[in-house]
């Protein structure tokens, strides 16, 4: 306990002295101020390597740590300090050992080790401290607002460094620097201080089988840069697919991709066609953003979470209607793309499923006979393939091959019915405004003027990604239900 008692003491010393050599930088250089901070405090992995034999002490002091933290950042007194305006709150510094706390809790009692443990804490302070004071001097190639590609660079190098003077392995280095690098560009909301740790430890705790995980990064970037989604979009989608990859193999890969590949490329060949806007301003652009994605992939994520608890249980009924769960988010997510895309070519204008009248096209709630058709083809399509996918799954085929072929008939007319009611709920609960600019139907609140839009029907908080979200929900879980009885 003695050496536990000396580890705080030391921990204490560390913290002081990160502020006592920061603070002369915060009133002209408060960057420089946090990195010092940011970078000092990633040493304290030394500290727990040789001082701390508890690791409940530790957890401990993290989570108390992580609360003084966000209370000296709400009250004020880190910006005092590090020189930091009051409108930007240093939240990093409250992420920071929370980051640490999941990390010491999977070395201790899950995967991983002191090594992962090691370039996962090392590899975020050092890394991004780095990255900001190299791009803030010699950042001329911007990436976004605040990042920039001489950072990104540094950060890869630091990062690469710092894992194979861990492992000897330059393979394993390299892909920790470059998907490393790519989360701490991306990530959105500072959160880079919780997701950039985590994946550098998953990386190396699950080596090599998280080299999936630098394919992933290229293909995220790929998205990004044909501006398909914005970087927050790229982000959830990549934590999407690797964590069905992760847990369904090669058939939680395929129907996501399925998924978002065509809605991309039907929504672009759709645009193409129909270049005019019409009397329906889109509230968002043709990139989907980190709402759009978590709308149509979370319940997948929550199918995949169940199907992995089972396993560890070999439950065969609740991992049967797991992937049931899984088909059904993918199949209603499909079908009311395509609904939406291809109903719009139609060349009968829209009907609204509230009123009975004719709508402009885009309007929630409007429909037609050719978007009902081709959102039963997507949500057909999606089945088929997810029932030829899980009748290779090797280990636990066996336990529900026979309820596949009732499973595709589940998933096909629920997918399409969760589209229909996305219309449903669309009609009568979306809201929609009027553009105070235009006249024109929208649903954003506010006109590019600045504008106060007329609230015309629905609720003001259901936006599309809500009415999509409620509709995924609903097919997924009953689905899942229906799944379980039979």
């Amino acid at each position: 306990m003695m050496q536990n008692l000396i580890g705080i003491l030391y921990s204490l010393l560390l913290v002081f002295a990160c502020f006592v050599f920061a603070y002369p930088f915060s009133k002209k250089k408060p960057e420089i101020a946090r990195k010092i901070v940011h970078i000092g405090a990633a040493q304290w992995y030394f500290i727990y390597v040789h001082f701390f034999t508890e690791p409940t002490v530790a957890l401990v002091g993290l989570i108390i740590v992580a609360a003084c933290d966000g209370i000296l950042n709400i009250t004020g007194i880190f910006h005092k300090v590090l020189g930091q305006s009051n409108q930007k709150r240093n939240w990093g510094l409250v992420w920071y050992p929370i980051s640490v706390f999941i990390m010491i809790l999977l070395s201790t009692f899950g995967n991983g080790g002191m090594i992962s443990l090691g370039i996962g804490f090392l590899g975020m302070g050092w890394g991004d401290g780095l990255a900001a004071l190299v791009g803030n001097k010699w950042g001329k190639h911007k990436l976004g607002s605040s990042k920039s590609l001489e950072g990104a660079a540094a950060f890869f190098i630091t990062v690469t460094v710092i894992s194979f003077l861990f492992t000897q392995n330059i393979l394993l280095s390299v892909v920790c620097g470059l998907t490393g690098a790519a989360f701490e560009l991306t990530t959105p909301f500072g959160l880079d201080n919780i997701t950039v740790p985590l994946v550098l430890y998953v990386i190396v705790a699950f080596w090599p089988k998280s080299t999936m995980l630098l394919g992933f990064t290229v293909m995220a970037y790929l998205v990004y840069r044909l501006n398909y989604l914005t970087a927050h979009g790229v982000t959830g989608a990549f934590l999407i697919i690797v964590l069905c990859t992760w847990i369904f193999g090669f058939a939680g890969l395929m129907l996501p991709l399925l998924f978002f590949v065509s809605a991309n490329v039907i929504g672009k060949i759709r645009r193409n066609i129909q270049k005019e806007e019409g009397q329906f301003i889109e509230k968002k652009s043709d990139r989907r953003d980190l709402m759009q994605v978590f709308a149509n992939g979370f319940l997948a994520v929550a199918a995949a979470v169940i199907f992995a608890v089972s396993d560890s249980y070999s439950n065969a009924k609740i991992m049967f209607a797991a992937i049931v769960m899984f088909g059904a988010a993918m199949t209603e997510a499909t079908s009311d793309t395509w609904a939406g895309e291809i109903g719009r070519l139609s060349k009968k204008p829209p009907v609204s499923l509230k009123t009975g009248k004719v709508v402009p096209k885009g309007v929630s709630g409007g429909v037609t006979l050719l978007g009902y058709g081709a959102g039963l083809l997507g949500a057909a399509f999606i089945a088929v393939i997810w029932y030829v996918l899980f009748s290779f799954i090797s280990r636990p085929a066996d336990m529900f091959i026979e309820k596949l072929p009732i499973g595709l008939v589940i998933i096909t007319f629920i997918g399409f019915a969760g589209c229909i009611v996305d219309s449903f709920l669309g009609a009568f609960f979306q809201a929609l405004y009027i553009d105070a600019d235009s006249g024109k139907y929208t649903e954003k609140k506010q006109s590019p003027s600045g504008k106060d839009n007329q609230l015309t029907g629905g609720i003001p908080w259901m936006d599309n990604d809500m009415v999509n979200l409620a509709s995924n929900l609903l097919s997924a879980v009953i689905a899942f239900i229906v799944a379980m009885l039979i």
